[in-house]
Formats: C-alpha cells, sequence, structure tokens
C-alpha cells in the first residue's frame, strides 16, 4: 500500500478518506440542483463545474499522467453543467480512482512521470516524481473544496463543517 511506513501518507489518506471526502460530499448534497450552473461573479468557474474540475484533476494526473490512460475533460468552459446525479458518478469514479492510488506500491511514489504535450497551441512538459502527483492532488482537492464552501456562503447556505 502507498503508505507502508510513512506516517505522513497514512495520515493524508486517512484524512482524504474520512473528513476530507465527508464535507465534500456534504456539500454537494447542500448544492442546490438549480445552481450547478450559478457563479459568484462573470469569468468564474460555475459551482457544479467545480465538482467535475476535482474528479477530472485526479483523472488526467493519476490515470493519464501516471497510468497512461486517456483522461476525460469534464469541466468545460462555457459548456452548461451536466445534471447532479451525473456529477455524483464522477464523484464516485473519483473516490475510487484515488483508492487505486492508495492500493499503489511506495515505490510509484519515487518514479518520475515526464509527459509533453501540446495544448491550446502551447507546448507543456512535465517533470514530477509520485510523491509530488499525490501531494498536489490532496491541495487540489482542499483547494477546491474551499472554493465551494465559499460559493455555498454566498448562496446563504451553510457548508459542513470541514
Amino acid at each position: 500500500m502507498l503508505s507502508d511506513n510513512n506516517k505522513l501518507l497514512v495520515q493524508q489518506v486517512e484524512y482524504w478518506r474520512g473528513p476530507y471526502k465527508k464535507a465534500l460530499m456534504a456539500a454537494f448534497e447542500q448544492m442546490p440542483e438549480d445552481k450547478l450552473d450559478w457563479t459568484p461573479a462573470e469569468n468564474m468557474i460555475p459551482l457544479g463545474q467545480v465538482f467535475l474540475h476535482i474528479c477530472e484533476t485526479s483523472d488526467w494526473w493519476y490515470a493519464d499522467i501516471m497510468k497512461g490512460k486517456a483522461s476525460v475533460e469534464l469541466a468545460v468552459r462555457g459548456q452548461k453543467c451536466p445534471p447532479k446525479a451525473d456529477i455524483a458518478k464522477h464523484l464516485d469514479e473519483h473516490w475510487q480512482r484515488l483508492e487505486r492510488f492508495f492500493a499503489e506500491s511506495p515505490e510509484i511514489l519515487d518514479k518520475m512521470y515526464i509527459r509533453e504535450g501540446v495544448h491550446e497551441g502551447r507546448q507543456w512538459k512535465i517533470e514530477k516524481n509520485g510523491y509530488w502527483i499525490f501531494t498536489h492532488i490532496l491541495e487540489h482537492d482542499i483547494h477546491h473544496r474551499s472554493q465551494i464552501f465559499h460559493y455555498l456562503r454566498i448562496l446563504g447556505i451553510k457548508p459542513p463543517r470541514a
């Protein structure tokens, strides 16, 4: 398992599985269906798409970069958000993907993942080890959970306790 003999990773995985997941899913349940495409200001990502962005990011880093399986863009700018039930399916896939990541051997943390490509006419290159990817996905998820909580507050909805 990824966290074998690493107390820090044990704590991070437990946090992800426990308080983080519980709070994010509670926020998802609180999100009104009629606010999926709502945004607090112009040019911001809509509330429903923030959830999709969390899902697509773990898909891109773990499935695509680490495993070489094509990922799927879910939060497409300017596109109407899918129904809440569809977002729930993507969240379930996100949690399943994370569990596969957590079940990996600790050796993947040291491995370097190198990819390059072109996106929207710009050349990009990634050279990151598995530990950086693990930490980045956790930090990314926490960042966007906070964004979701702020959106809920603006809507007058008290977010769940984190």
